[in-house]
């Protein structure tokens, strides 16, 4: 298993070698699609215990995020799944729960935290507005700069020694009752729009849907391509123009 300090390093060779500094906040979504080959996104209200999956099969990627979670959550999830995507080869389909406590889960999240909020740009925040000790003021205003969810803002504080088991339970509660009072929009607390909730993005789902429309190919082989990519039963009871917009 990969040491805490080993997945932070593997996050910032990877933001490295995307051409981003050790400090700035990212557009995940963004970048993903921008930068990892034949990506396809798919967003869908699944069970509210599964945050995402992933399926790497051929030269194609495919991740399906929950977007019933907060956009917070769902941009720590496909941190998590990039992980998975493109450093464990130990299987090529994912599905990832939250009460999943295996080694590589523990790696893919260390990663995602890394990745969104590396080591360098925590320590600076902290230097730079933290006088004493972390507050909910000063945890809100860090975790809206690197778009992290609350409860992974909270973990990786702990993981760091920065706050106590008391705060730490303290502080899981209210945060939109405060981030409101703080002068912070919610949207990062919030689920997908509800026009968004079966979307998709990237690669796969438009090329096939794009060679359906032509006649190409049936609905049914349509439904074939689509379930080859990641799990059937995470699909197989969705309407098919769901997936588009």
């Amino acid at each position: 298993m990969l040491e805490y300090h080993e997945t932070n390093d593997l996050a910032l060779s990877l933001r490295r070698q995307w051409g981003i500094d050790d400090y700035s906040p990212i557009d995940i979504f963004s970048l993903a699609l921008e930068k990892i080959k034949n990506l396809t996104i798919i967003w869908m209200k699944i069970d509210k215990d599964i945050s995402g999956a992933c399926s790497k099969n051929d030269g194609d990627s495919v991740v399906v995020i929950n977007s019933i979670h907060s956009k917070g959550r769902q941009n720590f999830t496909l941190a998590h799944e990039i992980y998975h995507l493109l450093y464990d080869d130990s299987n090529n389909q994912f599905f990832c729960a939250d009460d999943d406590n295996d080694e590589v889960e523990e790696e893919a999240n260390n990663f995602a935290s890394c990745l969104l909020m590396p080591m360098p740009a925590l320590r600076e925040f902290k230097r730079e507005n933290v006088r004493e000790k972390w507050t909910i003021k000063n945890i809100i205003k860090c975790e809206q700069w690197f778009a992290i969810s609350h409860k992974s803002m909270l973990y990786r504080l702990r993981r760091e020694k920065d706050i106590s088991l008391y705060d730490f339970e303290r502080f899981k509660y209210g945060v939109k009752g405060n981030a409101l009072r703080l002068g912070y929009d919610l949207d990062l607390y919030e689920p997908s729009d509800e026009n968004k909730q079966y979307y998709a993005v990237g690669h796969l789902i438009p090329l096939v849907e794009k060679i359906h429309s032509k006649g190409k190919i049936s609905t049914g082989l349509k439904n074939e391509i689509l379930n080859s990519n990641f799990r059937s039963d995470m699909v197989y009871d969705l309407k098919e123009d769901y997936f588009f917009d």
